[in-house]
């Protein structure tokens, strides 16, 4: 993408020239918006546009202004994006926090980054422990989106304010800051440019590939952390490709999905594991089948299990429908892609036992190599060892911690902190986060058959431990776990220890579903040894 087209097609900008095309294009949200003061759920393109532009004018009245840092600190919805795209159009910094990040996090990352404005609600402003200073100390000034904290900002006393002329980031300077998924600790916020978000990580998307990319005739719903790296890739995509109707959800209960699903048959769709999990129950539905119109479904941030791939394809009456994996990080964008038919997903486990394969690198876009964890030498296909790729969409650093840029960046390869295989065809294959890495075996495999021998609504994480086998941790619905029902679903699997037993309420993820190993470690294992090293988490 060229400099001026870059430019043209900031995200600040980006909403308005789409507006522009003429083409009509729809937008359901599950809920308003909480900085929509009208409440509506039914946006078209236009709509959207001014409300971007609102926002900016409201942001720059606020006392906001060109590489001023702006933290969004709320819950979960599409407004995070507009937000991010009003900062951006007037040259500020958006600091994207997930609404599901402890207080203490938050007060770490918002200390680091010094913001003018930060923008919570009366929830997150005034918390009711009194526990450490509060938010709206580590910043400048504060706006409540929903009022009630005093020496807070509103919106309504922010509406109507002049709009100030467009002035987003050059090209190569810092647009946006957006966190990992904290799975270890206090994440890292990574710095983003317009060259390396939209000029790199979104070009491959934002092109024609029937069928894994958007039609005009699709109805897109998707389920989203909208503060991270890949709400803004995917914005790109729908506002390049334009799908006819885009489904916004906030959160995957079954009983908002369920009714607006009926009305608005989705034709693709998008979401976390933890949302396909959150909607199993729905896809068995078979008298009241909502899934019945998709033709693709796709899945990033994490693993999902095969018995939850199984029943969504199966929900599915499309002739041929697909499952799209992604593989990639927040640094990187995506580094491989790989697809799962109906047909594969209903193979039986123990036909094809292995690790789970994400694809080949993207051609021309990434490069994979499969190293020694010890010498950074490759290793042979076949053997596994850490997996380093090297793409031109890397992001620029993480804000304030060089130190930890430059534990995973080599030269221009980057430390994914993954164990994996490259198979002789040019494959990836993972075993393991090396952090949790046992030699010999892969605990996201034999997770994935675990949780497929299990009852439904059962999770299994396996920590690995220093000469011994790993422990599962196993989330059930009640807590409770019948031994046999264990011993079935162990059966024929390498050693494990005794399962730990929880309630599936009390699984410590992240804002993104993932499982935090670390404080499972910390709750059940206390000073047990694990085998990796934990340098590249």
């Amino acid at each position: 993408m060229r400099n001026n087209q870059l430019w043209k097609s900031n995200l600040g900008l980006l909403f308005d020239r789409r507006a522009r095309t003429g083409k009509p294009m729809v937008f359901r949200l599950s809920r308003p918006l909480d900085i929509d003061p009208r409440g509506r759920t039914l946006l078209d393109i236009g709509e959207m546009a001014d409300c971007v532009r609102g926002t900016a004018a409201a942001l720059h009245a606020a006392g906001v202004r060109s590489g001023d840092r702006v933290a969004v600190f709320k819950d979960n919805h599409f407004d995070c994006v507009l937000l991010a795209a009003a900062a951006s159009r007037i040259g500020a910094v958006p600091v994207m926090l997930s609404g599901l990040l402890p207080d203490d996090a938050v007060r770490a990352l918002l200390q680091r980054v010094e913001p003018a404005l930060l923008i919570s609600d009366r929830r997150r402003l005034t918390p009711a422990d009194g526990d450490g200073k509060p938010l709206a100390s580590f910043a400048d000034r504060t706006l409540s989106l929903d009022g009630g904290v005093p020496g807070a900002l509103t919106l309504a006393e922010l509406e109507g304010a002049p709009e100030p002329a467009p002035a987003p980031r050059p090209n190569n300077e810092l647009m946006m800051l957006t966190h990992t998924s904290g799975t270890t600790g206090v994440p890292k916020l990574i710095m983003y440019t317009p060259a390396k978000l939209q000029g790199q990580m979104a070009r491959l998307e934002c092109r024609h590939l029937p069928p894994i990319t958007f039609r005009r005739s699709d109805t897109v719903a998707v389920f989203m952390p909208y503060v991270h790296a890949r709400a803004f890739t995917w914005i790109y995509s729908v506002l390049t490709l334009a799908p006819a109707k885009v489904l916004l959800m906030s959160d995957s209960d079954p009983a908002t999905v369920r009714p607006l699903f009926r009305e608005h048959p989705p034709t693709v769709i998008e979401a976390l594991p933890i949302d396909f999990t959150n909607l199993e129950d729905l896809a068995r539905e078979r008298a009241s089948n909502v899934f019945s119109s998709v033709r693709m479904f796709a899945s990033t941030f994490d693993a999902v299990y095969w018995s939850t791939i199984r029943s969504f394809l199966n929900a599915s009456q499309h002739p041929f429908p697909l499952w799209r994996y992604g593989y990639g990080q927040s640094e990187t964008g995506g580094l491989g892609m790989t697809f799962i038919t109906r047909r594969t997903a209903n193979r039986r486990r123990d036909e094809e036992p292995g690790p789970r394969t994400v694809g080949r690198p993207m051609p021309t876009f990434v490069q994979i190599k499969v190293v020694d964890p010890q010498t950074f030498q490759p290793v042979p296909d076949g053997r596994p060892g850490l997996v380093f790729a090297r793409t031109k969409a890397r992001c620029v650093g993480y804000y304030g911690e060089p130190e930890r840029w430059r534990e995973k960046a080599v030269g221009e390869w980057w430390n994914t902190g993954d164990i994996g295989i490259r198979t002789r065809t040019g494959s990836v294959k993972l075993l393991d986060r090396e952090v949790n890495h046992t030699p010999g075996l892969s605990c996201l495999e034999l997770e994935d058959v675990l949780v497929d021998h299990l009852p439904p609504r059962h999770d299994v994480a396996l920590l690995a431990v220093s000469g011994g086998p790993p422990v599962p941790v196993v989330a059930t619905p009640d807590g409770r776990l019948d031994p046999e029902v264990w011993r079935r679903a162990a059966r024929g699997l390498p050693d494990l220890a005794d399962p730990v037993v929880i309630a599936l309420a009390d699984m410590p993820r992240t804002g993104t579903g993932k499982v935090r190993r670390e404080e499972l470690r910390r709750r059940h294992l206390g000073e047990a040894e694990r085998p990796g090293t934990g340098r590249w988490t």
